[in-house]
């Protein structure tokens, strides 16, 4: 199947690593023309010559005035925009104890912070660009969104999908389609080759760990204009939660 990508402009946000690596090399690897934005530049440049990238451009999601800045640049190097990724933010920890015990206040207002208020600065920064010719941002999610335990893990990722569905509202009459993902634990070049995390990580239907290229190819054709129909849609990319009905 073409996907219709061949030479769009996209932005990566948390590009240099993980699942955001993986999201940019594989729309590289379907012809578009990808920047790469996260806050560490040798990280950036390093993952930039590696995936065959179009540049990168440095900025922390918790700065409006960065962002700003950062999707101005990266749209004046691709002529445009098409695609929004976000990716950028905190690894998914554990807290030390499950529920109020365990909610650290500082670490609370981080997640919020990065995850969902960092997504809706790069989306708000970059909606002016994608209203030009329309197009599909993909926020990435997590499935704390559905389970209880960690409360930061939870609010961030739930905090996604309702902005995400706020902006399909939205911007969907521009001709913009945003969904959402959901991964579960997922095999990244950070925690490939520890026997313990895939064990973990095999804990869904299909029985195997989900990588983070698997994970990439939802991510890719739901930023194609094949996928524009799902405009709205939250999607799981866990390999199957075992039990859980989701309507």
């Amino acid at each position: 199947m073409d996907l219709g990508l061949d030479g769009a402009a996209a932005v990566v946000t948390g590009g240099n690593r993980g699942i955001g690596k993986a999201v940019a090399a594989a729309l590289v690897a379907e012809g578009a023309r990808v920047v790469l934005l996260a806050r560490d530049r040798s990280a950036l440049e390093a993952t930039a010559a590696e995936i065959g990238a179009a540049g990168v451009v440095v900025a922390d999601t918790t700065d409006d005035a960065a962002v700003r800045a950062a999707i101005d640049t990266a749209a004046e190097l691709l002529g445009g925009l098409d695609v929004l990724v976000n990716a950028a933010a905190p690894r998914a920890t554990a807290p030390t104890a499950p529920g109020l015990a365990g909610l650290d206040d500082a670490d609370f207002l981080q997640n919020v912070d990065t995850k969902a208020l960092g997504y809706l600065r790069t989306a708000r920064a970059a909606a002016p660009y994608l209203r030009e010719r329309g197009g599909a941002i993909v926020n990435i999610s997590g499935v704390n969104a559905r389970t209880t335990g960690n409360i930061a893990g939870s609010v961030r990722n739930i905090a996604v999908v309702a902005l995400s569905k706020n902006l399909a509202d939205d911007l969907g009459p521009a001709g913009i389609a945003v969904t959402c993902v959901h991964p579960g634990l997922t095999v990244t070049e950070r925690n490939d080759g520890d026997a313990e995390y895939a064990a973990a990580a095999a804990g869904n239907a299909l029985g195997r760990p989900v990588r983070a290229a698997e994970v990439a190819d939802v991510v890719v054709f739901l930023a194609s204009p094949r996928a524009r129909v799902a405009n709205g849609a939250v999607v799981s990319v866990d390999g199957g939660r075992v039990g859980p009905i989701f309507t």
